[in-house]
């Protein structure tokens, strides 16, 4: 009886071999991505990389990297689409509401990006020239990114919305406002050949920029926000007075 033969007759022998091969495919396809981005890394800004260099970093061969993906084009996206999710993952992080002041959860969360754009301007700039997997043609990954940072710093908003009792749509427009802004600004700062301002300084200032774009909005409403008191804390008392 052949090995296939024998596999149809045991069912779950066919879904654990299966299992076993997506697995092996999945970490075929992130080495490939890894080599990739070092490459990136590596080579000067805007540098070609053709697909046998990655896939000798890689340690496979290159009809390897054509099994894993249909073409150069779905590795590129592929790529943008490891890179933004690597760090949308670290801004989630940043962003999460149960730990910090308003102003701490800002000024992390703008430290967060400064440090990758800052220490990975290659990346950057090829997160921005096509869409990640799965996007549209029309919007680079970097614009996907800012998609996804804007509906993420929406529970920020919509706690902060919580605590001065306004309807949240309210302050609706803020965080794409908030998320426009340091990112270009950062853009700007990074394609400096000389930085006029340390990555400390424009930290600061595009920190201090939010909390004031988010504060006037705030206003606007006829409240105040105390960007230094623990909103955890806050939403508590909130919640013990409910």
């Amino acid at each position: 009886m052949s090995v296939a033969s024998s596999r149809s007759r045991v069912p779950g022998a066919v879904n654990g071999y299966e299992a076993r091969w997506e697995q092996h495919n999945t970490e075929r396809r992130l080495s490939i991505l890894r080599a990739a981005v070092e490459l990136l890394e590596e080579k000067p800004l805007g540098a070609d990389i053709p697909v046998h260099e990655i896939a000798k970093r890689a340690g496979v061969a290159k009809s390897v990297v054509y099994r894993q993906f249909s073409g150069r084009e779905d590795l590129d996206r592929r790529i943008r689409s490891y890179l933004i999710d690597d760090l949308g993952a670290v801004l989630d992080v940043q962003l999460d509401v149960s730990s910090g002041s308003v102003r701490e959860i800002i000024t992390r969360t703008v430290r967060a990006v400064a440090d990758w754009m800052g220490d990975h301007p290659n990346l950057t700039a090829f997160a921005r020239t096509g869409p990640p997997a799965g996007g549209p043609d029309s919007v680079d990954a970097i614009s996907s990114l800012k998609g996804r940072i804007t509906e993420r710093s929406r529970e920020l908003i919509e706690t902060i919305a919580r605590i001065v009792g306004v309807d949240a749509v309210a302050l609706e427009p803020v965080p794409f406002a908030v998320v426009t802004m340091v990112e270009g600004v950062l853009s700007a700062w990074v394609a400096e050949p000389e930085h006029s301002r340390t990555r400390a300084e424009m930290i600061a200032d595009l920190s201090a920029y939010s909390w004031y774009v988010l504060d006037g909005a705030a206003r606007a409403l006829g409240v105040e926000v105390d960007p230094d008191r623990e909103l955890a804390e806050v939403v508590a008392g909130l919640d013990a007075a409910t």
